[in-house]
C-alpha cells in the first residue's frame, strides 16, 4: 500500500496561494492551505470563500516553491460549524505547471501553460452536516514534477458562493525510486534481454 506525504507552499500567504476571488479578509485563499488552522468550529479565518455570488468558475492556485510530483489530494470541504455545507466546492479540474505567468493568471478559462491531470474523481464530496473533521482523498495520475498546481472549481454544492475548508497536496513516498527500477526493467526488455541490469546506487544523501 502506497504511503503519502503532505507538502505545503513555503508560506501560507498571498505570494504562494491565490484564488480568482475572495469573500473578505476573513476568508483569504491561504487560510485554506494552512495546517495550523482549525478544521472544526467557525470558518472565519480558517477557510477560503469566494466573493459573494461567486458559486462558479473559480481558480485556486498553489505554489510549492519547488517542483514536486503530486500523487494525491487531501481536502476537507467547506463548512461553518454545522451549516454551510452546500457552499463547498464541487466539480473540479486539477492542473500542473512550471510557468510563473500561469500561476499568476487567475482567469478561469485561461489554461495557457497548464497541463490537466487525471484524477480518481473530479468532484469534492460535500462535507458531512456536523461540526467535525471529514478528511477525503483523491488520487492523481501524474509522473511530472510541477511547482505550480491549480484547482479549477466549476461550481458549488448549491449555495450562491463556494469555498473549501482545507486543501493540501501529497507526494507518494519512494515514487521516484520505483520509476528508476521500472526504467531499468523496460530498457532491459527493449534490448532483448541481452544485458543484465545492475543496481546503481543513488548519490550520498538521497532519501528513500
Amino acid at each position: 500500500m502506497a504511503d503519502y506525504t503532505l507538502v505545503y507552499p513555503p508560506a501560507h500567504n498571498a505570494t504562494y496561494v491565490k484564488a480568482t476571488t475572495t469573500y473578505s479578509a476573513s476568508y483569504y485563499p491561504y487560510f485554506g492551505t494552512d495546517p495550523a488552522k482549525s478544521l472544526i468550529g467557525t470558518s472565519l479565518g480558517t477557510s477560503w470563500l469566494a466573493s459573494a455570488g461567486s458559486n462558479t468558475n473559480q481558480r485556486f492556485h498553489i505554489d510549492l516553491g519547488s517542483a514536486k510530483i503530486i500523487r494525491r489530494i487531501y481536502y476537507e470541504n467547506y463548512h461553518h460549524l454545522t451549516i454551510g455545507i452546500d457552499q463547498g466546492a464541487k466539480t473540479l479540474i486539477f492542473q500542473g505547471s512550471n510557468t510563473a505567468a500561469s500561476f499568476a493568471e487567475l482567469t478561469y478559462a485561461t489554461d495557457t501553460g497548464w497541463t490537466t491531470l487525471t484524477c480518481s474523481q473530479n468532484t469534492f464530496d460535500e462535507h458531512v452536516g456536523a461540526d467535525t473533521e471529514d478528511p477525503k482523498y483523491i488520487l492523481v495520475t501524474n509522473v511530472t514534477a510541477y511547482r505550480y498546481y491549480a484547482f479549477k472549481f466549476a461550481d458549488a454544492w448549491g449555495a450562491s458562493v463556494m469555498g473549501v475548508r482545507r486543501v493540501s497536496l501529497m507526494t507518494q513516498d519512494r515514487y521516484n525510486t520505483s520509476k528508476f527500477f521500472i526504467f531499468l526493467f523496460e530498457a532491459w526488455q527493449k534490448h532483448d534481454k541481452l544485458w543484465t541490469p545492475k543496481l546503481i546506487l543513488p548519490k550520498e544523501g538521497y532519501s528513500y
